[in-house]
């Protein structure tokens, strides 16, 4: 994987990777010890000198990783540009970012070791199942003044932490975020999100058609990757939805696949078809309103288990790099 940032907005045992008893294997020989370090409490805490040699400091320290932020993610530009210290100070002091900033501070107390020892495991079994794939060593917490939730290099993984105060967090409603999106913003999704990032970020969707069918096999490669990575995770956490959501998938699964062949649906290469069934929404418009939100990808799921389950010889490495979802759906024999 070639130094560059992405954001973010196998032979298996007879069972299945959708149900809650998901394989666990020995890691010790991939075993990966990570931490999910607070570099935004760094960044926040009371300065010694002027903002340029915090800047300087910092930079010292974090490299790389300090220019891209300043520059990618909080947008103040480079340091050692002119205006930057200015720019620096300003974000720093603005009293609302402040606020926020104690809001932080009291959950990732709460909740960073939990996901930090969560997300070691995640890694060593990634390590263990994608031999091939680039794990960061290191792993932060950044403020981004909700901008990007998270951004990846070959070096580090970075999440912005006030994504995850909770989906009950008063800021989230003051800024307008709909209650579907804000289901995600769990402490308890760091570690997961994290582990799904570098999924995406090691295999990127490399189907040979731009169609429905293509991207909802493509983020159920992904899911299934993360179920494997993550087998004490609960489906309906990984698929991003509420257990009563994840529910209503299975119960209408059939239909749903029924529905998208009759249509015609999913060979459909119109944007609006594809965002419509795989991205994020307060429903999926084809399903109806007690759908959940990219209820399709749940049949893109189902496709990949039936496939892993009738190609027991298949790495999760050879899985990702297959781009021809026909074939996959084909030799999977998928009967929901």
């Amino acid at each position: 994987m070639k130094r560059r940032l992405i954001y973010i907005i196998v032979s298996m045992l007879a069972m299945t990777a959708c149900g809650e008893h998901r394989p666990h294997v020995d890691t010790s020989d991939t075993r990966v010890e990570i931490s999910i370090e607070p570099f935004y409490q760094e960044m926040f805490a009371d300065k010694d000198g002027s903002y340029g040699e915090k800047a300087k400091r910092l930079e010292e320290k974090y490299g790389e990783y300090f220019e891209t932020y300043c520059s990618k993610e909080i947008r103040i530009g480079v340091p050692g540009e002119e205006g930057f210290e200015n720019e620096l100070e300003r974000f720093m002091t603005y009293a609302e970012n402040k606020e926020v900033i104690a809001t932080c501070d009291s959950v990732y107390a709460k909740y960073a070791a939990k996901e930090g020892e969560k997300l070691s495991e995640a890694l060593s079994y990634m390590k263990h199942y994608l031999k091939g794939a680039i794990i960061p060593e290191r792993a932060y917490c950044h403020f981004s003044a909700f901008n990007n939730k998270i951004f990846v290099d070959s070096a580090y993984i970075s999440i912005s932490i006030e994504h995850y105060l909770g989906s009950e967090c008063r800021y989230y409603p003051w800024l307008e975020i709909p209650m579907y999106a804000r289901k995600g913003k769990n402490p308890e999704n760091m570690a997961m999100d994290i582990t799904k990032a570098l999924i995406y970020a090691n295999y990127p969707d490399m189907s040979e058609k731009d169609d429905v069918l293509s991207a909802m096999i493509y983020q159920g490669k992904v899911l299934y990757v993360a179920s494997m990575c993550l087998p004490d995770e609960k489906m309906w956490r990984i698929m991003g939805m509420t257990e009563d959501e994840l529910e209503w998938c299975k119960k209408a699964e059939k239909q749903m696949w029924g529905y998208m062949a009759e249509q015609k649906l999913l060979y459909s290469t119109n944007p609006l078809d594809k965002n419509k069934l795989t991205n994020e929404t307060p429903f999926t418009v084809f399903f109806g309103d007690k759908s959940p939100g990219r209820a399709a990808l749940w049949c893109g799921l189902r496709i990949v288990e039936s496939y892993m389950e009738s190609h027991e010889g298949t790495t999760l490495e050879e899985l990702m790099e297959m781009g021809d979802a026909q074939t996959l759906l084909t030799e999977a024999k998928y009967r929901p």
